[in-house]
């Protein structure tokens, strides 16, 4: 990870490491709650699980927020996380926008006037994982955010967090989670 001119290392660098596994955020435009109802939680989560399968990444975790998404992803041999994230966001948008609702398109603010595809901010945040130690304390990280954020109490309860996937044995840690399967279970939902 890159340094600051003092010498302190940056929180969050985009790892332009091909086949690298990292850690990842991205957040609505201006932070618009696009994703509060549970249709929209539904649609996130599954364009999720099937961009890492149509892409060929190993999906380790993912959490869908009412306006911003964590996820932690490994992406292909040759190509880096920026190539797959903006992939992933597009996608995202491209399915999201014709189902937001009259009132829930109005509180993009005037940014989106720019240009009325925007959905997403413009950049996100991918940090490279390079130890275990690491892995596990974004995947705890991920997985205990609907809980900090006072949704459920128990990680595994809350239907948008691939917390469940792990306690119902689809995870491995060299194979990431089994996403036919897990893409099945969404789509059955």
């Amino acid at each position: 990870m890159a340094d600051t001119r003092d010498g302190r290392p940056h929180r969050w660098i985009n790892s332009k490491q091909a086949g690298a596994t990292a850690f990842v955020t991205t957040t609505c435009l201006d932070f618009v709650h696009t994703f509060r109802r549970e249709e929209m939680r539904d649609l996130a989560a599954r364009s999720i699980v099937r961009d890492a399968r149509r892409y060929e990444a190993l999906l380790h975790c993912y959490v869908v927020m009412p306006h911003h998404l964590h996820f932690l992803i490994t992406c292909p041999e040759e190509k880096n996380i920026s190539w797959l994230v903006q992939r992933m966001k597009t996608n995202l948008a491209t399915l999201a926008l014709p189902e937001l609702t009259p009132e829930e398109l109005s509180e993009f603010d005037q940014q989106r006037e720019l240009n009325k595809r925007s959905f997403w901010k413009p950049s996100f945040r991918g940090t490279e994982i390079s130890s275990t130690k690491a892995f596990y304390q974004k995947a705890l990280y991920v997985h205990l955010n609907p809980v900090r954020a006072g949704y459920v109490d128990e990680p595994g309860n809350y239907r948008w967090s691939s917390r469940r996937f792990w306690d119902s044995g689809l995870y491995d840690l060299e194979r990431g989670l089994d996403l036919g399967q897990v893409l099945s279970i969404l789509t059955t939902e």
